[in-house]
């Protein structure tokens, strides 16, 4: 073999050298490009997972403001039985038996209205 064909043989392995490692680039560049794509497709998904969360967390804190608000209106509630009705209704109860028996010691029998208003408070209860 002379020393052309010798450099030739060796140019032939250098190219097909030089495209094995063109090819293997661009099937890299391929691969980069898929894993480039769906990235961003991860991307998107993640935004949509973002804005579910977001919207779970303003519709708990709703949730928790509409608790506050009926516990409140629960202690109001308890507020209005304990302090106020108990103690009115306790008064006006005792002068209603008080004003009973003084009507009945004069009268001898309950007056109609007084009747009523014991009805009433049957009702009621």
């Amino acid at each position: 073999m002379s020393e052309i064909d010798v450099i030739n043989e060796r140019l032939k392995r250098g190219d097909e050298r030089f495209a094995e490692v063109t090819e293997a680039l661009s099937r890299i560049t391929t691969h980069l490009q898929s894993q480039d794509a769906t990235m961003a497709d991860l991307g998107t998904k993640i935004d949509k997972v973002v804005k579910g969360t977001e919207d779970v967390v303003s519709m708990w804190n709703g949730g928790v403001k509409a608790v506050q608000f009926f516990c409140r209106l629960a202690q109001a509630w308890t507020f209005l039985l304990k302090k106020v009705l108990v103690p009115v209704g306790t008064f006006v109860i005792a002068v209603l038996v008080l004003v009973a028996i003084i009507s009945y010691r004069e009268q001898g029998h309950f007056p109609a209205w007084l009747a009523d208003a014991f009805k009433l408070v049957l009702a009621i209860i």
